[in-house]
């Protein structure tokens, strides 16, 4: 069994939702959309950067950032990204 048949899993589903809705809610729409169009790529990737520690955010994931009420730094990543900065 490989990975994407143990997370295909109904437990999983459920998890899956609820962090999709949980990045939606933290972050809102307008930075989804953002994350989404910087890393061309589908919402469980972009879900997967959001919940991960970033370097750049000082080892914090995006979402402790947005939760804390920082999405602008999250923005500010995401720009450095966009433009090839990555230090």
């Amino acid at each position: 069994m490989n990975i994407d048949d143990f997370l295909k899993r109904k437990q999983f589903q459920v998890l899956d939702e609820y962090l999709t809705s949980e990045m939606n809610r933290t972050a809102g729409e307008d930075l989804v959309s953002r994350m989404k169009d910087v890393f061309e790529a589908r919402e469980e990737e972009v879900r997967d950067w959001y919940f991960s520690n970033i370097g750049a955010l000082g080892g914090k994931r995006p979402y402790d950032v947005c939760k804390e009420g920082n999405s602008q730094e999250v923005e500010k990543i995401l720009s450095r990204i966009e433009h090839g900065v990555y230090s």
